[in-house]
């Protein structure tokens, strides 16, 4: 079954619950019985909702990536993909969680610095915190997202589970962004900024994928300089963490998700402060990431650790 975005956006209430289920097992690639297992747990799901929610799960649909700005996560569509992810994302583990505890016990702003292997990254380390007890942080999370992630069905049903922030990439990035002047994208990265400060003010925590996008070949890329700017937002610190699994769950250009083992690591935070310099910050950032990665995951020798 394939849906448009525009598809799912004009389903009756009823509808959606019908069809949903299927719809979202279809994404991952399994056996007949471990799908229909998977189509069971989500049409659960789904037939608990209220047509309230439902409809509310139509309209946060239609919206995701509507404008420059906050997309706050869906809870019924949350329910939908922790359901799928979990089959998804298959074992799981969390490295160093007392890191992230303290963390996000500590007063302050707060940002997390992330590696980027995959269009599911997020959705990967929402899903490994919910089923490790950790939910209350990942619904905490606030993603710093490109335009792409919005503009497909798929990926749209991803982005309204969870917390982001829509922001404009440079033109040189920008795949599915229509082109923008320096001027247009120097007000938006202000306003980005402006509103992650407000909501580390809120108590959520940024999180933010500074190499820009997906990694090529699973190594750790130089992080953009542009990251320097949320670095240097007043009074954040600053807690890396090194993601994997996420490539082998939906490698880049796949169309539907396998089952794979998913690992997060979280290191020690840091005060940007410490390390001055218009990137020094952002180079702490990369070589802290870098240290929680495997071996073949970790850049190569000699690197740049700021592009």
């Amino acid at each position: 079954m394939e849906l448009t975005i525009e598809g799912i956006a004009a389903l009756s209430v009823d509808r959606v619950r019908r069809y949903l289920a299927a719809w979202v097992a279809a994404h991952l690639e399994c056996d007949e019985a471990t799908r229909d297992g998977l189509r069971a747990r989500l049409q659960a799901v789904l037939d608990a909702a209220t047509e309230a929610e439902l409809d509310a799960l139509r309209a946060a649909f239609l919206d995701a990536g509507s404008g420059w700005r906050l997309f706050r996560a869906d809870p019924l569509a949350q329910r939908i993909t922790r359901t799928y992810m979990a089959a998804a994302a298959s074992p799981r583990d969390v490295v160093g969680a007392d890191h992230l505890e303290q963390f996000l016990a500590a007063p302050g702003r707060k940002l997390v610095v992330c590696n980027h292997l995959s269009y599911t990254d997020t959705q990967v380390t929402d899903v490994v915190l919910a089923q490790a007890g950790l939910g209350a942080a990942a619904d905490r999370l606030v993603a710093i997202a490109g335009p792409k992630v919005y503009t497909e069905a798929w990926r749209r049903m991803a982005s309204i589970a969870l917390n982001t922030r829509k922001t404009a990439q440079s033109n040189v990035l920008a795949t599915e962004q229509d082109a923008l002047t320096p001027r247009e994208l120097a007000m938006i990265a202000l306003e980005t900024l402006a509103d992650c400060g407000r909501l580390m003010d809120e108590g959520r925590v940024v999180l933010l994928y500074p190499e820009g996008r997906r990694s090529r070949d699973g190594r750790l890329q130089p992080f953009l300089r542009a990251a320097a700017r949320y670095l240097a937002i007043e009074g954040v610190r600053v807690l890396p963490m090194a993601q994997t699994g996420g490539d082998t769950i939906f490698p880049v250009d796949a169309a539907v998700m396998r089952p794979g083992a998913a690992r997060i690591v979280f290191g020690e935070a840091f005060s940007p402060q410490d390390h001055p310099g218009k990137t020094g910050a952002v180079a702490e950032a990369h070589r802290r990431v870098a240290a929680l990665l495997p071996p073949e995951h970790r850049p190569l020798d000699g690197s740049a650790a700021v592009g």
